[in-house]
């Protein structure tokens, strides 16, 4: 099943992070209520921006978003160690660890993760920075999962990030993307995940290049991906390609969703 992993609760978005400051619980509420309904299976949350006060903001918005969406599942958005041992710690229900990666700097985190039931984002990347290539990221899913192996973290709980670029400073990173896609679960047997507006930064019409990108990623094998499940036409391709693809058995779920809208 298709992972759907709702984005908007992100403080470098202005108004979460003006929400956060005026610890203003309707917008929150109203954005958790309004992905869940769009059918998002993981609320992601971070509270980065908050700097120092990043594990009070986290413990706030966890309770308002389990509090108003019955049986949510979260995403546990942040590079601090100390607030994501915090979060796993107080969620409910089985969570999402957005992210690891083989940077030094990613050690604590991947030793903490190991330790939770809890499926985890980890990205293609390490400390060389951003992946160029194919190769390149098909170095680093390697690298990353030997960790994970180290560790005792389970394959079966890792989404493997191919590092979503935008096309608009360098095109080639649209087919490197859907081939990267493709060779990692060739090659590893692993599941795949994408932030996918990335893609389409600095590009006139984003929602076009990403609906489009992700209509090819889907049939590419794309397991998941963080994406705003209240953008409609969005959510239109993910049904539809899943009907095209034979995901979605005698296109049950496509019909259910087109007669419910």
């Amino acid at each position: 099943m298709f992972l759907t992993i709702g984005e908007l609760i992100n403080s470098t978005r202005d108004e979460v992070k003006e929400a956060l400051q005026e610890k203003d619980e309707e917008l929150i509420r109203r954005l958790a209520r309004e992905q869940d309904e769009a059918g998002a299976d993981v609320i992601d949350l971070n509270a980065g921006e908050s700097m120092e006060d990043e594990k009070e903001d986290m413990d706030w918005l966890i309770d308002l978003v389990e509090d108003e969406v019955d049986d949510v599942r979260i995403a546990i958005d942040t590079p601090d160690p100390e607030v994501l041992e915090f979060a796993l710690e107080k969620v409910e229900n089985k969570p999402v660890i957005n992210s690891i990666s083989n940077e030094e700097d990613k050690a604590e985190s991947r030793e903490i993760a190991s330790g939770y039931d809890a499926d985890i984002i980890g990205l293609a990347m390490g400390e060389e920075g951003m992946p160029a290539t194919v190769e390149d990221r098909l170095n680093e899913t390697e690298a990353l999962l030997d960790k994970c192996e180290d560790l005792g973290i389970d394959k079966d709980q890792l989404y493997i990030d191919v590092i979503a670029m935008t096309i608009g400073s360098n095109q080639e990173q649209g087919q490197y993307v859907l081939d990267s896609v493709r060779e990692i679960k060739d090659e590893f047997d692993v599941k795949t995940n994408i932030g996918l507006s990335n893609m389409s930064f600095g590009l006139p019409d984003r929602g076009l290049i990403n609906r489009t990108v992700f209509a090819m990623l889907l049939e590419a094998g794309l397991d998941a991906a963080l994406i705003d499940p209240t953008d409609v036409p969005m959510m239109d391709t993910l049904k539809a390609a899943e009907a095209l693809l034979g995901v979605d058995k005698n296109c049950l779920n496509y019909l259910q969703y087109k007669r419910s809208s």
